[in-house]
């Protein structure tokens, strides 16, 4: 792939990946109230993952983390650790740093973040495996 064509990846990846995720923190926080809020929501969760994607190279560290227990790149298994490496600092952040905006720098902040933690990054997980070769695709064909 082209640069441009892994830079739009990574685009349609963090647009789905935001999307999930503010789906399920919706759902896990007492559902769907207002769309103002969960369009709110969506905006913040994008832009905390494109913005972390742009400071922290992830691909790498979560290719150095396969690697380095020898798994070979390109085996299931080697995909499986990469993208679980990738979505635990993306969905850390993004989890992390919604429940501050929502409830602010309180004693319990800790507590409401985990709450939700693991499910999120179970579904961020099983979201960024399922969709890793579509957007791969889309974006091939988008920039060509």
């Amino acid at each position: 792939m082209t640069k441009k064509q892994t830079e739009m990846m990574i685009l349609i990846q963090d647009l789905v990946l935001a999307f999930v995720i503010n789906s399920a923190a919706t759902i896990l926080n007492g559902g769907f109230t207002e769309t103002s809020v969960y369009l709110v929501g969506m905006f913040e969760a994008f832009s905390i993952n494109y913005i972390a994607g742009l400071i922290i190279p992830v691909e790498r560290i979560g290719r150095a983390v396969a690697g380095g227990i020898g798994l070979k790149d390109g085996k299931l298994p080697h995909k499986a650790v990469r993208v679980f490496v990738i979505n635990a600092i993306f969905v850390t952040i993004i989890s992390f740093c919604i429940a501050l905006i929502n409830v602010g720098p309180v004693p319990q902040l800790f507590s409401v973040w985990w709450s939700t933690y693991p499910i999120l990054h179970l579904v961020g997980y099983v979201t960024s495996l399922l969709i890793e070769k579509p957007a791969m695709r889309l974006a091939q064909t988008l920039v060509q």
